[in-house]
């Protein structure tokens, strides 16, 4: 046994002493064991973090797109609540739903009239739109349409002018490169609107007809007709605070519950039961006796019906219609 066999020999562990065939193994152990061991378990981490990762990752998608659900239903309990948008944008915005949930958020500030709100959000989708191609083209129109909304809230006649023209070339830009969107018409309708705001009427005027030119059927033409007619009846309305128009709606509150309000009605008292009025008992009604009128006595000079034999010269009194008894020439006797 050389040297080195000898030095080697009491570092060899005992159960490899009992097995030399043992050996081989455990000088390959010393020399690169240990490093693949490691080089193993590191192995065993990554693919443990890949899939736990994956699975992570689709959890919290499914998250997002139950968030995107609730943010999309305003008649969900919370789902049209900007603070809670904000929130679901915050913690799923670099999700897969991210995109769609961010154009969401944007139009609950457009709606709610916070258009410099609005305007971020939409420049944020605009400048990745690599990344979400699909929602590319509506951040671009909404974009534009922000700008109207903030160009709508300047109090300045000159400085709002500006502002629409600039809302106007924003519609225009996404025209000249989206031929094929379709949004287009939406687009071209925003640049002529603008363009009538910003006090370029004769153009916008031009661009509606031929808008109208070209539309497909009736139901583009009236849709066309109902942009610009809405454009011509547009005012500018002066702005109010929050104050005055909190006093506005106080006042107009309570004109209407005067105007609803009835006078009240008085309680009352029930009357004490009226005691029912006395019936005389009618008599019956008695016809009265008629009695027989009584005959008129006879006159003094009527002459009385002789019971016997009448008179010579008397006329025996007729019962009715008796007619008297021939006169006879008396003769003397013989």
């Amino acid at each position: 046994m050389s040297e080195n066999e000898k030095n080697l020999e009491p570092e060899l562990p005992a159960f490899v002493k009992k097995a030399p065939e043992l050996i081989p193994l455990w000088d390959w152990w010393v020399k690169e064991g240990r490093s693949t061991a490691i080089m193993v378990a590191v192995a065993g981490l990554a693919v443990a973090a890949f899939y736990g990762t994956r699975n992570w990752m689709k959890g919290r998608d499914a998250a997002a797109s139950a968030a995107l659900v609730k943010m999309a239903s305003p008649n969900a309990p919370g789902g049209g609540l900007v603070d809670e948008q904000e929130e679901a944008v915050a913690t799923y915005g670099s999700t897969k739903a991210g995109p769609k949930m961010k154009i969401v958020l944007a139009k609950s500030y457009f709606d709610a009239e916070r258009y410099e709100d609005a305007l971020q959000v939409y420049d944020e989708l605009v400048k990745d739109a690599s990344k979400n191609q699909d929602m590319a083209d509506i951040a671009a129109v909404g974009r534009a349409q922000a700008l109207e909304g903030i160009a709508s809230q300047d109090e300045s006649e000159d400085g709002r002018k500006a502002k629409y023209k600039a809302a106007s070339e924003a519609f225009a830009d996404y025209v000249a490169t989206h031929e094929k969107s379709y949004l287009l018409l939406d687009a071209k309708l925003g640049a002529a609107r603008c363009k009538a705001l910003s006090g370029d009427k004769d153009g916008a005027t031009a661009d509606f007809a031929a808008l109208t030119e070209n539309a497909k059927d009736e139901a583009e033409k009236s849709h066309i007709k109902r942009v610009e007619d809405a454009v011509k009846r547009y005012k500018p309305r002066a702005r109010a605070s929050l104050l005055d128009v909190a006093n506005s709606a106080a006042a107009q509150l309570e004109k209407e519950k005067k105007a609803d309000a009835k006078p009240e009605a008085k309680p009352t008292v029930p009357e004490a039961p009226k005691a029912a009025p006395k019936v005389e008992a009618k008599q019956p009604a008695t016809k009265p006796a008629v009695t027989a009128a009584p005959k008129p006595a006879p006159k003094a000079d009527a002459k009385p019906a002789a019971p016997a034999a009448p008179k010579a010269d008397a006329k025996p009194a007729a019962p009715a219609a008796a007619k008297p008894a021939p006169k006879a020439d008396a003769k003397p006797a013989k």
